[in-house]
């Protein structure tokens, strides 16, 4: 990917594999941990789907994907 970027004068930008995006709130930069965190079958101890993202500290409710992107967008600047 990295040689390709190179070739339309890109930059390939990777997140360290322990960056939270999926479980932080892209809105006040709250880190879910411990039973909070979102898994593939959501989030088992406030019953929440998969796809999506519930911040429990500022309310925000997003889609989780659009919420992770948000997170890693964030990291160009």
């Amino acid at each position: 990917l990295t040689y390709k970027a190179g070739w339309y004068d890109k930059e390939v930008v990777l997140a360290d594999k322990y960056y939270p995006s999926t479980q932080r709130c892209s809105d006040c930069g709250h880190i879910k941990t411990g039973d909070e965190k979102i898994g593939l079958d959501g989030d088992q101890k406030h019953k929440t789907k998969h796809n999506e993202y519930i911040c429990y500290e500022c309310g925000a409710i997003m889609d989780r994907d659009e919420n992770a992107v948000a997170n890693l967008l964030a990291l160009l600047n």
